[in-house]
């Protein structure tokens, strides 16, 4: 029987808050049960293992995401959105950590949720691309250019790379406009 006042949500969130404090590897069934007070087996009434946890976790972040986003970029077009949407993404990898990790695999094609999700997030940036005139296959390598833009700039700011006494802000928006002004060639 399951513990009152526990869910299946409580638990993802209890995930969530777990994967942000600690990293996303620390997120193991015996972890989650132990912030949560209660015995591993007891999450089996809420979660179907590890696998559907991180499933949960990476379907979380990118919703999440695409709301952050979206917020960030609607109502603005070309230079501006896309310096809105890089920060407002690197905004919820420095206060989600965990979540943001969770979102980065590959969404599984055969999850039509997760799929969707993904589908969604991206969607935002390919929209943004074709404010620029690029369709298909160039607003793809466009979004990939920047998503690997500013998620390397993310990786090597969490790992501490950057220790020159430099504004880190100043240098991600120094990126991001060089990074538009090869849109604008």
């Amino acid at each position: 029987m399951p513990r009152s006042g526990l869910s299946r949500d409580v638990v993802i969130d209890a995930a969530a808050r777990l994967a942000d404090s600690e990293g996303l590897e620390q997120v193991t069934l015996a972890r989650l049960a132990a912030e949560l007070g209660i015995r591993p087996p007891s999450l089996f009434n809420h979660i179907d293992g590890l696998a559907a946890l991180r499933r949960q976790l990476q379907l979380r972040g990118l919703q999440e995401m695409v709301g952050r986003v979206t917020r960030a970029a609607v109502g603005r077009s070309g230079r501006d959105a896309v310096m809105a949407a890089a920060v407002a993404l690197r905004c919820f990898a420095h206060e989600h950590p965990g979540l943001y990790a969770a979102s980065l695999p590959s969404t599984n094609a055969t999850d039509p949720q997760l799929l969707a999700a993904g589908e969604q997030f991206v969607g935002i940036f390919l929209d943004v691309m074709r404010q620029y005139g690029l369709e298909g296959e160039e607003a793809v390598h466009a979004v990939r250019g920047l998503f690997s833009t500013v998620h390397g700039f993310i990786m090597l700011e969490r790992a501490g790379t950057f220790g020159m006494a430099i504004d880190t802000d100043q240098s991600f928006r120094w990126l991001l406009e060089h990074y538009v002004e090869s849109l604008d060639r």
